[in-house]
């Protein structure tokens, strides 16, 4: 049985357009499917706990972008259930990390229905009481500010209201003091951002640690030093190429684990955190999916 899980307001319309079209499928194959269509985040994580309890689920499949991505993976995370995206909304990273953005839904049904399994690495993140699944990237500092600005933003879509965000926040911003530890070591040093990363992307494509893997059971973090404005202005270009990591301000370390602490907030895949102190932890294979070739 296959749960299908829409967010009807994704992509002003797209997301019911595609999900009749893989009803259509699922029809004409005779495959068992059950839809949940509800009016808000608080109603859908409901129904996906309620029907998960059924036990005979076997699929997730998301029809909306990020925010509903990151609602179901609270689900899926460390279970048998696969789970996957058609995807509808402005920022899709998850969904090109599988193939499945800029996809027809035909191909992407196929390519469920021949199986191409894969099971992929999931980062957990524990802030206080709260615990959070992620599959791309856990911001603080510079970029968490960014992404709480532009979550805001319901204009212009896509890339630009992060580079709109940047902008609205570049000139007050000023660096923060962190510890992070990892391994047997700890490093304490005032930072404009850190960001640990399970996938290589966010915002749309933004190549934030361009080395980080879903299968190779390790999570990158990245940290900027203080720089000035301009600095940071002539930096963030750069981010969607990947090629920002060569800069001498920027620092990249690869381990299982990280415990981070300052005076500031968590983002993960665009969704609130907490506050820290927060302690991340990759979980290989924690998540299983298709590859949509």
């Amino acid at each position: 049985m296959w749960l299908l899980v829409l967010n009807r307001s994704s992509g002003k319309g797209r997301a019911n357009l595609r999900c009749q079209e893989f009803i259509n499928l699922c029809n004409k194959d005779g495959v068992k499917y059950l839809i949940i269509d509800e009016s808000n985040a608080d109603k859908t994580e409901k129904s996906i706990e309620y029907q998960l309890k059924r036990g005979d689920i076997d699929a997730v499949i998301a029809f909306g972008g990020d925010g509903l991505v990151s609602l179901c993976l609270q689900h899926v995370c460390a279970t048998s259930i696969k789970f996957s995206v058609i995807p509808c909304g402005t920022g899709n990273d998850f969904a090109r990390s599988i193939g499945t953005h800029n996809k027809r839904v035909v191909d992407i049904y196929k390519s469920m229905k021949a199986d191409n399994e894969i099971a992929l690495d999931a980062a957990l993140a524990k802030a206080g009481a709260n615990h959070r699944w992620y599959v791309q990237v856990l911001s603080s500092g510079f970029d968490a500010s960014v992404n709480k600005v532009a979550n805001n933003i319901k204009w212009p879509r896509g890339r630009i209201k992060y580079t709109l965000a940047m902008l609205s926040i570049l000139t007050r911003f000023k660096s923060i003091d962190y510890e992070i530890k990892f391994a047997a070591e700890k490093l304490s040093t005032p930072a404009m951002l850190v960001a640990v990363a399970n996938g290589s992307t966010y915002g749309g494509g933004m190549r934030i640690l361009p080395d980080a893997s879903y299968t190779d059971a390790k999570l990158d973090l990245i940290w900027v030093e203080p720089v000035s404005k301009i600095t940071l202005l002539s930096i963030f270009p750069r981010v969607f190429f990947g090629t920002h990591v060569k800069h001498p301000a920027v620092h990249v370390i690869t381990a299982v684990q990280f415990s981070i602490n300052a005076k500031t907030a968590a983002y993960a895949d665009g969704e609130y955190v907490g506050n820290l102190p927060i302690d991340i932890s990759v979980i290989p294979g924690a998540l299983n999916s298709w590859i949509c070739k």
